[in-house]
């Protein structure tokens, strides 16, 4: 297993980040066989830009960063007395490393702090290390359906969510 002491993680946002993010997923995701593309990035952007414009940044964002550059991220969405979990995402080059892990364990970290009763978040087919992930730190399917989400093939999108004490 690769090392993350040269990574570093930090939650204050700097004018770029929201690009980055995006940028990331865009590469990352656009490398991964199936159903994430150009729609799936323009998806992300208008989730990006929601948390900004409409949630006015209520919650919290975590960039991984390896000599400046965006390596993982994730965030939890304050949606009043509850936390969605987003942008769950480590470069391939970081991966494998427990890094996935450390970022989501501290938005669930946090969301408890706030005093939230729960975590929800979607995914979808096609990412069984995720899937793996949100399963081991405590995640239960609510439901899942059948959708065109970004592409024209049907895929299943998740939905999961994890009480918290």
């Amino acid at each position: 297993m690769a090392m993350t002491s040269d990574i570093i993680i930090r939650t204050d946002l700097k004018p770029g980040d929201l690009g980055r993010i995006i940028t990331l997923h865009g590469e990352g995701y656009g490398r991964e066989e199936g159903h994430f593309g150009l729609a799936f990035e323009a998806f992300v952007a208008r989730t990006v830009a929601d948390f900004v414009i409409d949630n006015g940044a209520k919650g919290r964002v975590w960039l991984a960063e390896r000599d400046g550059r965006l390596v993982g991220c994730t965030a939890m969405v304050d949606r009043g007395g509850k936390g969605q979990l987003r942008w769950v995402l480590v470069s391939p080059e970081a991966r494998g490393t427990g890094l996935g892990k450390k970022l989501v364990n501290a938005a669930i970290d946090y969301a408890a702090s706030e005093g939230w009763s729960e975590i929800t978040l979607e995914t979808t087919t096609g990412l069984p290390a995720s899937m793996d992930l949100y399963l081991r730190l405590g995640f239960d399917v609510v439901s899942e359906e059948e959708t065109e989400l970004w592409n024209p093939h049907a895929q299943k999108l998740i939905h999961m969510r994890k009480p918290l004490p």
